[in-house]
């Protein structure tokens, strides 16, 4: 394991001192990301501290941290590892009014009694949750959608064999064999998948995680366990066993994994991450006003449980394309230095960054220059026109979508790349969306896309920005077919904004 250290930013306990996780709250909306409240106690002094939702492998109840470092937990002295089964029918289900020690915050407490060997045993419901449910970052995340997994991949199943075919909005780090069995086990064992879609109505209508026990197989954990005269407290599951797949073969195939070519030429660029000093980090500060995650959170989580299953399928990568593979270096490789503080965030990969990024602002609103601003000129001609109803906007930056790849910043490595999008009303019912991205030097066209389900026009937009960043700096036309968008293109020619404005009326009306 890496000695890198994963800390919470806001650790409000001096170095050195054992602070006990006594509560971890129910989980809430907070600027447009879900959070939780972690309750730490030491010397006598409880202390609440705000965490990501996506911090929550990482924290397990009773145990003791020291100097925030989320990476290192140690369990109670009297705590024990027992294996026990639990059965559908031993299982039920209790809460009651929590007060919070050393503080006047109150809380909900939700828990299974399940019984094993003639004990009976406390299981929190928040340990279910990240243990069984959403053991990673992924999953915890979607038990807030309804309805997502479509978004994220297609489902084909054949006998003995099942296929996911999984769009961009699926990170790649997540088609780890790991991560795969898991999302698999979930999708096939209706029971569970049942239990994991329902969270996410019940937490809408009533802001409460909260769910029955309808599991219909046993299951077989281990797991740290507090123990009492007749049974214990389960403060974290580290084993679930005998999980079965039913089937042989497990293939995939995902936008970002391509046939490669090994070429002779050198790299044209590459990109170095580093701090403010230019050394390599051992230290990472967890903060939750930062948006989005990284590569490496989910893998620290894989070391906290282990999931066992009965037999393993087999894992096919279906690669799609071919790109050529550069291996090396020259004098005329271009090297980006992007300033790294330390900073990360556990929140959802996109996730909270892409609705902010996604926010509509009126026409009037918006504060652009450069080519950008020449398209606001053409939109508010268009605005005048008899056949547009209203325009609304959304403006971001292409970096909402990824923080590696080179085409989200200008020739200068460092001028984050940005984008419009113009949503169009026309009488007496028609809805287009014009997109316009900073070209800078390039050839890059207008898009014009008419889309039919606007419930789903998010998805659609990360879809678009995500293809064109994927897709070597153009508009991916293969996925926008895919995805069964019907789209124009509009080239820029060296006419004034009006010229500009009656071209595009004369393609959307």
């Amino acid at each position: 394991m890496s000695k890198q250290q994963v800390k919470l930013d806001n650790w409000p306990f001096k170095n050195g001192e054992k602070a006990q996780l006594v509560w971890l709250s129910s989980p809430f909306w907070q600027s447009k990301k879900i959070m939780i409240y972690a309750y730490f106690k030491a010397k006598g002094k409880t202390e609440r501290v705000l965490a990501d939702w996506g911090t929550l492998p990482a924290l397990a109840i009773q145990h003791y941290y020291m100097n925030g470092d989320i990476r290192k937990s140690i369990a109670p002295a009297e705590a024990k590892e027992v294996e026990m089964t639990i059965y559908p029918n031993t299982v039920s289900y209790f809460e009651k009014e929590w007060s919070i020690y050393g503080t006047l915050d109150k809380d909900m407490s939700r828990s299974f009694i399940v019984s094993s060997n003639n004990k009976n045993y406390v299981l929190p419901l928040i340990e279910v949750v990240r243990s069984i449910l959403a053991p990673n970052r992924f999953l915890l995340y979607r038990l807030f959608e309804t309805n997502s997994f479509p978004q994220y991949f297609i489902e084909q199943y054949e006998a003995n064999k099942i296929h996911l075919d999984f769009s961009s909005l699926y990170h790649r780090k997540y088609t780890k064999d790991n991560f795969l069995y898991q999302l698999v086990w979930l999708l096939s064992n209706q029971d569970l998948r049942r239990v994991f879609e329902n969270v996410a109505y019940t937490f809408i209508n009533t802001g409460i995680v909260k769910f029955d026990w309808l599991f219909t197989k046993p299951i077989t954990i281990k797991a740290i366990v507090k123990l009492s005269s007749n049974g214990g407290t389960i403060l974290r599951i580290t084993n679930v066993k005998n999980k079965q797949i039913p089937y042989s073969e497990i293939s995939f195939s995902h936008p970002e994994i391509i046939q490669t070519e090994k070429s002779g030429e050198a790299k044209k660029y590459t990109l170095h991450s580093q701090n403010s000093n230019g050394s390599q980090q051992n230290e990472l500060a967890l903060d939750e006003d930062v948006e989005g995650t990284t590569d490496n959170f989910d893998l620290i989580e894989m070391d906290n449980q282990v999931h066992e299953y009965v037999k393993l399928p087999k894992v096919t990568k279906i690669r799609r394309n071919s790109n050529k593979q550069r291996n090396f270096e020259n004098e005329n490789t271009k090297r980006y230095f992007i300033d790294d503080q330390g900073r990360r965030s556990t929140s959802d990969v996109g996730g909270s960054k892409v609705a902010k990024g996604l926010e509509n602002k009126s026409l009037y609103d918006i504060q652009v220059q450069g080519e950008l601003g020449e398209f606001i000129k053409v939109l508010k001609v268009l605005e005048n026109y008899s056949e547009v109803q209203s325009i609304n906007v959304i403006q971001g930056s292409l970096k909402e979508f990824s923080d590696i790849k080179r085409f989200v910043y200008l020739s200068d490595g460092v001028t984050e790349r940005k984008y419009v999008i113009a949503e169009i009303k026309l009488f007496p019912n028609k809805k287009v969306s014009v997109i316009e991205v900073e070209r800078e030097d390039r050839a890059l066209s207008t898009l014009i896309c008419f889309i039919n389900n606007q419930q789903n026009k998010s998805y659609c937009y990360h879809q678009i920005l995500n293809g064109l960043i994927d897709s070597h700096r153009t508009w991916d036309k293969e996925g926008l077919h895919f995805n069964k968008i019907n789209f124009l293109t509009l080239r820029h020619g060296k006419k004034d904004f009006r010229h500009r404005a009656k071209a595009i009326i004369r393609k959307i009306y």
